[in-house]
């Protein structure tokens, strides 16, 4: 997972620029806005799988074949529904929605009607994840980024540069990677069975009402990641929509890679809740939280001192003064992902409306509230969108931890200083040493910065291993590291076999 989830980083850091260098800042910012409003549909096909996860993942266990296909069937029937009224809207947008260049009208109609054929391949998909095999999805995510971007970059110096061309190809792309999982999960699932007769009315029931409050959690991301967007265009105008995605792109780079940590707390919480063994749930909430905090703590530390030189070298010197609201997006985003086992796990124990609760206020209300309160008073969209943003991210991680501690009756003090505490003690003394290396040693080099990042990452993950970690700790990294080890020698070895071949 955490391989895929640094290749698929390449990609996407490879066509900001390229594409701010051929259809410019205006197409970029309409790419920006029609592609959010896809992820968050995604988002949506996210919230179904949990239902069919759920509930395919226990008949599994038990054998029951007939079962599994009832589920998959019937949640085939929720997904074209769901794909039908998901289309509909976009199509009305694209109707209804001010756009004077028409582009945002013809790009949001291939996403209707690319929804149609997407969506529906969403049971396939869970079916994949309630086997426990992640790998999967995450490897064809992955394949479908490079692949998509060698089309973009043929189609374009070939054909020529065009937002409605970029978004045909990526959207063309998403659903063959969508289409390459469906023989997979028949492979993994023998005797699985999509058919019109499977249909069970209770089963679509149960999953409509499982889906139907994930969906809201999902239109509260939404809502946060793309209706912002949208928003700004609608305040400011498309060129800043660009440069917000600009922004924002530091910290969805963070939150692809500590989101592959946390995304199996949901079935473990779920299997200690059924077996009642509550020690446990408590030991996964604040080892979880800890083990992200470090994890989330290094990656500020390596963005601090280079934030401004990665904007220069990455999408050129012109856009350097988007650095300081970068990286407060990104040190937010960090300190929420550090609470994403706590939101995992409230979903685990069943507590969705709590979450819908905790995503309605710190995601949708807070942000977009002071978003418009501060642009309205200063009149500075970068202070608004970094203001609002970031204050909804602390206020949804604190509440994801408050409620997630006393549904498994952890103390808060506990949490507090094993899981923040200890880690941000010893990255305060590794932070105080790369900054007074860097000021008062003149460090001004993009090179001389890396090393700085480099040497406070290794400083501070070294400290957490000697200083702070427990012997079970240290002997789980030890354990991680020979595995490691041993997953290298089988690929060496298997190097002449190739070669031969």
């Amino acid at each position: 997972m955490w391989a895929s989830r640094i290749l698929l980083l390449v990609p996407q850091l490879i066509l900001v620029p390229y594409l701010l260098g051929t259809i410019g800042e205006s197409g970029y910012g309409i790419y920006a806005l029609v592609w959010s409003l896809i992820m968050s549909l995604e988002q949506l096909q996210v919230s179904l799988q949990q239902g069919v996860i759920k509930y395919s993942a226990g008949f599994l266990a038990q054998g029951r074949m007939d079962e599994v296909n009832k589920v998959v069937s019937s949640s085939f029937v929720y997904s074209v529904l769901l794909a039908v009224v998901a289309c509909a809207g976009t199509l009305v947008t694209a109707a209804f929605y001010k756009d004077p260049t028409s582009q945002i009208g013809s790009a949001l109609v291939v996403v209707g009607i690319m929804l149609l054929f997407i969506v529906p391949l969403t049971p396939y998909m869970a079916v994949i994840q309630s086997r426990q095999r992640y790998y999967v999805g995450a490897l064809a995510e992955t394949i479908s980024k490079y692949v998509s971007l060698l089309a973009v970059v043929v189609w374009f110096e070939i054909v020529g540069p065009s937002v409605e061309a970029l978004i045909i190809i990526m959207a063309g792309m998403l659903f063959l990677s969508r289409l390459a999982q469906v023989p997979i999960a028949h492979r993994l699932v023998p005797g699985l069975q999509n058919r019109p007769r499977l249909f069970n009315g209770m089963h679509f029931r149960l999953i409509a009402a499982f889906g139907a409050v994930t969906v809201l959690v999902s239109l509260c991301l939404a809502a946060n990641s793309t209706g912002v967007r949208w928003l700004m265009d609608l305040l400011v105008s498309t060129r800043f929509v660009a440069h917000l995605a600009i922004m924002l792109m530091p910290a969805m780079l963070l939150s692809q890679l500590i989101s592959a940590l946390s995304i199996t707390v949901m079935p473990a919480t779920s299997a200690y809740e059924a077996t009642g063994n509550l020690q446990m749930l408590q030991e996964l909430l604040i080892r979880g939280i800890r083990y992200t905090t470090i994890l989330a703590l290094a990656g500020l530390l390596a963005a601090a001192p280079l934030m401004r030189n990665v904007m220069s070298v990455w999408v050129g010197p012109e856009y350097v003064f988007l650095a300081p609201f970068a990286l407060a997006l990104f040190a937010g985003e960090a300190f929420i992902q550090t609470t994403g086992i706590a939101h995992h796990m409230l979903k685990g124990l069943g507590k969705l409306r709590v979450v819908v609760f905790i995503y309605s206020i710190g995601l949708v209300i807070l942000p977009i509230g002071l978003i418009l309160i501060v642009f309205k008073i200063w009149h500075n969209p970068y202070i608004a969108v970094t203001l609002g943003l970031t204050a909804g991210q602390l206020v949804c991680g604190c509440l994801n931890i408050g409620f997630c501690a006393n549904a498994v009756h952890a103390s808060l003090r506990e949490v507090f200083i094993r899981a923040y505490a200890q880690p941000l003690l010893v990255a305060a003394v590794v932070c105080l040493a790369a900054f007074g290396s860097v000021t008062m040693g003149g460090i001004n080099g993009f090179t001389a910065r890396i090393s700085v990042s480099v040497l406070s990452v290794l400083l501070f993950l070294g400290s957490c291993y000697f200083y702070i970690a427990t012997a079970a700790e240290q002997r789980q990294v030890k354990g991680l590291a020979q595995a490691i080890s041993k997953r290298s020698t089988v690929v060496r070895r298997m190097g002449p076999t190739f070669k031969k071949l």
